[in-house]
């Protein structure tokens, strides 16, 4: 671990989680680089379609913990502060969107 990381916790359902881990598997990286990835993705190109709003934890989902560089989650807190939402929103949105950019997959 890298001492400028910190640690995230977020609720995802079984049926994401297994869709992150068979995303990760097929692309030969390790989820903590899913993550950073599909959150850059997020928050430089995928977040500019106006015809999307942030989606919730699912309530029912465990909690995972996501390990993400100071920069990302000061990036993240200033897309969560400037929209109003909780940063949780920021990063979950960003796995789900991710996701159904690049696979076949809609969680």
């Amino acid at each position: 671990m890298d001492a400028t990381e910190h640690l995230k916790q977020l609720k995802l359902s079984h049926e994401t989680r297994t869709a992150l881990k068979e995303f990760a598997a097929h692309q030969g990286i390790f989820l903590k680089q899913l993550y950073r990835d599909a959150i850059d993705w997020f928050l430089t190109e995928g977040s500019s379609s106006a015809d999307w709003d942030y989606l919730c934890s699912p309530r029912t989902g465990q909690y995972t913990s996501i390990w993400l560089p100071t920069r990302t989650i000061a990036q993240v807190k200033s897309r969560a502060s400037s929209d109003n939402i909780p940063e949780n929103r920021v990063i979950y949105t960003s796995l789900v969107r991710y996701l159904a950019a690049h696979t076949e997959t809609n969680i």
